[in-house]
């Protein structure tokens, strides 16, 4: 079998589905097994998936049992050559494993693939490169040099920022939300680290396969990962939870570094988790009596279509109370649809729509990236119509009757 693929779900069953269909296009002609495992999401999540994709293998764990532990309960059954660590909140190209595969196939010092994973509305997210966090490097970050000087190699080691994004690199540390792993690495380094509960395990995996002697690279095929701008990154379990698992992995590789480079490292980490929790505090003050429906009523919406009058998102925007712009797009010109959009009326729009049935995930979300290369305005994102649940997914809300 050529790849198992294995991905961990906590109460996001539509953003899984659109994650699963993404896929299935990816892997279309190739020998493969998908696992869900689902972290006690007590949302029926598997029940609902079940029906739309019943040829996944589902383990339900009946407690969250952290990401580490419920990624290594499917890598223990998985039989691929390669393996697949991906996200639910992620959008893969329809060349995205191939390119995988056949670097693979060409690299045998292989150990480990990261990919160029992209926001929603279409700028590179840094965490797809980065180094080991050694303590120098380590608090560069912490103390926000690293993100001052992303291009110096020494300030900005952390994020790799002086590579090229558009070509590939040997790096060393890999983002969790996409891991294309050789099955053998994993055999000789070993599985995730399950003293990690959440975040921080990806770090310490990459590690361990540049330890066990295989390289790590990153390989610049186009995802589109959600995280980056979703609402849990600003909460403060979501800073503790991050800024304690680099402690975990800092005292568990460089325990023989002395304590005057730990305590300015741990310091730092503290004092960005103090800082994490003043600002959900204000947020959190600030919306506490607006719902997630009023926020979104404002937004604007163009749906792109080659049948305006037939459009079911149209219909469901419609039912919802939205007024969209809709912009009729021959299929000879869908591929590059809404750069037909001048910079100001681009930015006038929060979400473009993409019907899955039109367009292809390579389309969507390359025309993104183009669109933030060009204009560098962090607004339209990209919003996805998948008509066989007729939802439309974006990276932080779901417009579903």
């Amino acid at each position: 079998m050529t790849l198992s693929v294995v991905i961990v779900n906590y109460k996001v069953p539509f953003y899984l589905h659109q994650c699963l269909c993404s896929l299935k296009k990816a892997t279309e002609m190739m020998d493969k097994e998908i696992f869900v495992v689902d972290n006690d999401s007590k949302d029926g999540s598997v029940d609902y998936l079940r029906k739309y994709h019943p040829e996944v293998h589902y383990i339900e764990n009946h407690e969250n049992v952290g990401f580490s532990k419920a990624n290594n309960m499917a890598i223990q059954k998985a039989q691929g050559d390669f393996v697949l660590l991906i996200n639910p909140d992620t959008i893969v190209s329809e060349d995205t494993i191939k390119r995988c595969v056949d670097f693979m196939n060409s690299h045998p010092d292989a150990g480990a693939i990261g990919v160029r994973q992209n926001y929603a509305y279409g700028m590179f997210a840094p965490e797809s490169k980065r180094a080991v966090p050694r303590p120098m490097t380590a608090l560069f970050k912490f103390t926000g040099l690293c993100k001052r000087f992303p291009k110096n190699k020494v300030l900005g080691k952390y994020y790799l920022g002086f590579l090229d994004n558009r070509q590939a690199n040997e790096i060393e540390i890999l983002s969790g939300a996409f891991m294309f792993i050789r099955h053998q690495a994993i055999k000789k380094a070993g599985m995730f680290d399950e003293d990690y509960f959440m975040y921080g395990e990806d770090i310490d995996l990459s590690y361990r396969i540049l330890k066990a002697g295989f390289k790590n690279y990153y390989l610049p095929t186009n995802i589109i990962h959600y995280k980056g701008e979703s609402t849990h990154k600003h909460t403060f379990t979501y800073v503790n939870n991050f800024n304690k698992s680099m402690t975990i992995f800092f005292r568990k590789h460089f325990k023989a570094y002395s304590w005057f480079l730990e305590l300015p490292i741990l310091a730092a980490v503290y004092l960005k988790t103090i800082w994490g929790f003043l600002k959900v505090s204000v947020l959190k003050l600030f919306w506490k009596n607006i719902s997630d429906e009023q926020v979104y009523r404002g937004y604007k919406f163009l749906v792109l279509t080659d049948s305006p009058e037939q459009s079911r998102a149209v219909a469901l925007l419609r039912d919802k109370g939205y007024s969209p712009r809709v912009e009729g797009i021959s299929s000879r010109v869908s591929a590059f649809g809404h750069s037909l959009l001048s910079s100001d009326e681009w930015k006038n729009y929060d979400f473009i729509v993409y019907d899955t049935d039109i367009f292809s995930y390579k389309t969507m979300i390359e025309a993104f990236i183009r669109q933030y290369d060009n204009n560098k305005i962090k607004k339209p994102s990209l919003a996805v119509y998948h008509q066989d649940i007729d939802k439309i997914i974006t990276f932080s809300y779901v417009v579903q009757r």
